[in-house]
């Protein structure tokens, strides 16, 4: 076994681990040890991260539309993500013989993808319809 499909498989193990610890414990009614958002205390206004919490345990009891409703974009670049890295450790677990697609990281994203979190964080506290659907709720 390489030594990245083994760091993958210890990857994936321990946001398992995590994933069924938010599952288990839900952050809206106070349960487990999440922190509050401190920008969100502060200014009243949502982080790009607001509602990552929630969406986690939404997706951990597997209630797929109200995790999209919490935050948007983390839970598609989530799902990219899982994508990505299912495909990297398929091609290692399958060696050479595997013929499948790949994924590679654009170098494009690397700049364009700050640029989506701050239009994400800037679009959502902005009042009013259809920007107030990018709000956690």
């Amino acid at each position: 076994m390489s030594k990245s499909l083994l760091i993958s498989l210890v990857f994936a193990a321990l946001c398992c681990l995590g994933l069924a610890y938010v599952g288990k414990n839900d952050p809206s009614a106070g349960g487990g040890l999440f922190p509050r958002c401190m920008f969100h205390h502060a200014t009243d206004l949502y982080c790009p991260g607001c509602g990552g919490t929630r969406a986690a345990h939404a997706l951990a009891n597997f209630r797929i539309g109200e995790a999209f409703r919490q935050n948007l974009l983390l839970m598609t670049l989530a799902a990219l993500f899982v994508w990505a890295a299912g495909l990297k450790t398929l091609a290692g677990l399958s060696r050479r013989s595997y013929r499948g697609p790949s994924f590679r990281f654009p170098v494009v994203a690397a700049y364009f993808l700050p640029l989506v979190v701050v239009l994400f964080w800037v679009l959502r506290n902005i009042p009013g319809w259809p920007f107030e659907l990018l709000a956690p709720r």
